[in-house]
């Protein structure tokens, strides 16, 4: 069972889009808890900016942010083997796709809306990713695109 083969920058060009997307959706929603969210009525607080659930929240999706960029940078700069230049790239479009998902799970839950996503068109799914990289720490499997 293979997964289609793509082109690395392609994956790389995913992940960007993925990671610029969320930064978007984030200060997006930043701009919005500061200056239009209101505090839940029973929390006495004044500000939503104050409430400490919407800065955890914040706090977790910068941490998220990060690791994705790290990743995406990592599997940018990569240089190795072929089969751990395919798994750090798998890394980076699963790391840059779950901070995207998570920045708009909780733009739709504090703003009640949410940034558009991006085109799935071209792009292996992400279940293929864990899959690719599962299979390869656990059990050395090199990659379906590089099998023959």
């Amino acid at each position: 069972m293979n997964s289609p083969a793509i082109a690395l920058p392609n994956q790389l060009a995913a992940a960007a889009e993925d990671l610029r997307l969320a930064r978007q959706g984030l200060e997006q929603t930043l701009t919005f808890v500061r200056e239009q969210a209101q505090p839940w009525a029973l929390s006495g607080l004044s500000k939503a900016v104050d409430d400490p659930y919407i800065i955890g929240k914040f706090g977790d999706l910068n941490i998220r942010l990060d690791v994705a960029e790290a990743l995406y940078q990592r599997a940018q700069h990569f240089v190795g083997p072929a089969a751990e230049t395919l798994v750090a790239t798998a890394e980076a479009v699963l790391a840059s796709a779950e901070a995207l998902q998570a920045v708009g799970n909780v733009q739709q839950e504090l703003t009640g809306s949410r940034s558009p996503s991006p085109s799935l068109e071209g792009r292996e799914p992400l279940r293929w990713q864990a899959r690719i990289i599962g299979n390869y720490r656990l059990n050395g499997v090199i990659p379906p695109q590089l099998q023959e």
